[in-house]
């Protein structure tokens, strides 16, 4: 994602900014008067507590994700979800902080947090339709052409806020004829590439078909310093998932995923799902019997309030489950990749709440407590699909190379799977967390995984560009 995190980095930094900006802005609504310097630079060191909340809320509700905040409806939602959340969470801290030190009027907090998100919203106005698609946006030519390349083409075109403009490559020039503004055959300096491209995506296989004139060309993008990426690579960057016709080939699993061994991070990992288990289960605990004793009650005593399943984890091993119950009893009688026509009428109306907040996840952590699963990763899937898919899905077992996770990179972009086209999609976001799995991927998933309370799964799309 090296290719994108620029453009949210100066998003942030102007987020910063006009979180001082908006800090006095409130101060001056507030006094309706200038204020003075160290009365505000006070205020600066102590609201200052506030921006790390207020960023982590703008990430979690999507105001970094460019494709989203893209349309204006978007961004408006966004926005107001986040003024909400921020307000709460700032409130919060506000009393649990105030007396300590001595915070100023909770108006002040109150007006910051509503100039904030005016100023922050019209920041990403203007970011998506002035500075990325007019003043910042960068010139990609693509060598090499294949249905995925133009695929990349059409979404690059019809999303200007990407920050991409799709040029095409001047024509070379005989060596006996050079002209100015051409790359030249000869291979000099001077050949002005660089003024007509920023980024050069190249289709390796399709280069080989013509080695020396490719040669050439990319070896003048390399004396003009023009990046060079392929176009796997780029794929993988714009949509976050491993291209579709790659993902089962041998070259790119021994070259992207078999030869990895991150035992360090696996044990860090192990370390972090341990603490993390044990305290969400003690702080869950209210919440859990609460729960627990609605399923009794709607359904009856002698109802089973948990839902136990056999699933396929890591490196194949089988473990048992635990789920708070949402369907009526006997509903996996349906069997493997059940799809319903319209509104599963297997879900109580209970489990539909349930799962709306995700609350029906949280026995998991026991799972995760045991070593059976982790926080993040490919999520487990029933023995019976499983058993359907590793017989119809190339490759569909290397998901398992690592534990299986109560959320993971799929789950933040799809919908639950119902079909073998669908397990086929989402095998491609787990290859992609197979492949770049780290801290830093797993505390952005599990920040996102926050915003899918705030999504309907019918609204989740399969393509999105710009997602950690």
């Amino acid at each position: 994602m090296l290719l994108f995190r620029w453009r949210r980095l100066f998003l942030f930094l102007g987020d910063a900014a006009l979180f001082y900006a908006a800090l006095g802005l409130a101060l001056i609504t507030r006094r309706f008067s200038l204020v003075p310097l160290d009365f505000y630079q006070w205020h600066v060191e102590v609201f200052s507590i506030f921006l790390p909340v207020w960023a982590g809320v703008f990430y979690v509700v999507g105001f970094y994700d460019l494709r989203r905040i893209n349309k204006l409806v978007n961004l408006i939602n966004a926005s107001l979800i986040s003024f909400v959340v921020n307000l709460g969470a700032a409130s919060a801290l506000f009393y649990a902080l105030y007396l300590k030190l001595g915070l100023s009027p909770k108006t002040h907090l109150f007006l910051t947090v509503f100039y904030l998100h005016i100023l922050a919203t019209l920041w990403r106005r203007i970011w998506t339709r002035v500075v990325l698609s007019k003043l910042l946006v960068q010139k990609v030519a693509f060598l090499g052409a294949n249905p995925l390349v133009e695929e990349m083409k059409r979404d690059l075109h019809n999303t200007p806020a990407l920050g991409f403009s799709v040029v095409d490559l001047p024509e070379p020039v005989p060596a006996d004829q050079p002209r100015e503004g051409y790359w030249r055959p000869d291979g000099r300096r001077g050949g002005n590439l660089g003024a007509k491209v920023d980024l050069l995506v190249v289709d390796a296989d399709d280069a080989e078909k013509n080695p020396a004139m490719e040669s050439l060309l990319l070896s003048t993008a390399v004396m003009e310093e023009i990046p060079i990426i392929t176009h796997l690579d780029f794929y993988e960057d714009l949509y976050a998932k491993i291209p579709p016709e790659h993902a089962a080939k041998s070259s790119w699993l021994l070259s992207n995923v078999l030869h990895q061994s991150n035992r360090l991070y696996a044990w860090l990992k192990r370390l972090l799902d341990i603490m993390a288990a044990a305290a969400g289960l003690v702080l869950a605990l209210p919440v859990m019997a609460a729960v627990y004793a609605v399923i009794k009650l709607s359904a009856g005593l002698s109802a089973p309030a948990f839902f136990l399943q056999e699933r396929v984890g890591h490196l194949g091993r089988r473990f048992v489950i635990w789920k708070f119950r949402t369907m009526v009893v006997g509903a996996d009688k349906a069997g493997p990749l059940y799809k319903a026509g319209g509104p599963d009428a297997r879900i109580t109306r209970l489990g539909r709440f349930l799962r709306g907040a995700r609350l029906d996840e949280i026995p998991q952590l026991w799972n995760v407590l045991k070593g059976d699963m982790s926080l993040v990763g490919p999520r487990p899937e029933w023995t019976r699909e499983v058993e359907i898919l590793e017989r119809s899905v190339p490759h569909y077992h290397l998901r398992h190379l690592i534990k299986p996770g109560v959320t993971g990179w799929a789950q933040i972009h799809l919908h639950a799977t119902s079909s073998e086209a669908e397990s086929v999609e989402k095998l491609h976001y787990d290859l992609y967390y197979v492949k770049n799995m780290s801290l830093a991927l797993d505390l952005g998933i599990i920040l996102r995984t926050f915003r899918r309370i705030f999504q309907k799964d019918a609204g989740m799309i399969k393509k999105t560009a710009l997602s950690v």
